[in-house]
């Protein structure tokens, strides 16, 4: 099995960006926004961790709502009641410059919190879906 069809490979990656999230927002010397880069990484590989798992074929993309409608319950139900266009603004935002005024600390919490219920829902119904 290839790692980009293996579920395990995908939420492995999710985690380690959840990770650095986490990480990133302990040191006060490094931007905020950094963190929800990240975050937003890990919901993405998290939700495309569930639908290799399920087999739903998917077309390459960053749009978290577009990966959300894809998913199979109950990943799908735990999900979709997010703010997912909080989390999905820093796929380019944290990138490059724009014109936004830079994130709180305490609002780059709340884009991880949203990315980290993402990555426990899959990881949820990825323990269910293994054989015992």
């Amino acid at each position: 099995m290839s790692k980009q069809s293996d579920p395990h490979e995908w939420l492995r990656f999710a985690h380690d960006d959840l990770a650095a999230a986490r990480l990133l927002l302990t040191d006060v010397e490094l931007p905020a926004r950094m963190a929800c880069f990240h975050a937003q990484q890990a919901a993405e590989k998290a939700l495309k961790a569930s639908l290799v798992d399920a087999a739903v074929p998917f077309r390459k993309t960053h749009d978290l709502v577009v990966l959300v409608a894809l998913q199979p319950e109950p990943v799908r139900a735990k999900v979709s009641n997010l703010d997912l266009q909080r989390l999905q603004q820093w796929e380019v935002d944290a990138r490059y410059p724009a014109d936004f005024p830079e994130i709180t600390a305490g609002e780059a919490v709340a884009v991880v919190a949203i990315a980290d219920q993402i990555v426990a829902a899959v990881a949820g119904a990825l323990r269910k879906n293994d054989p015992a």
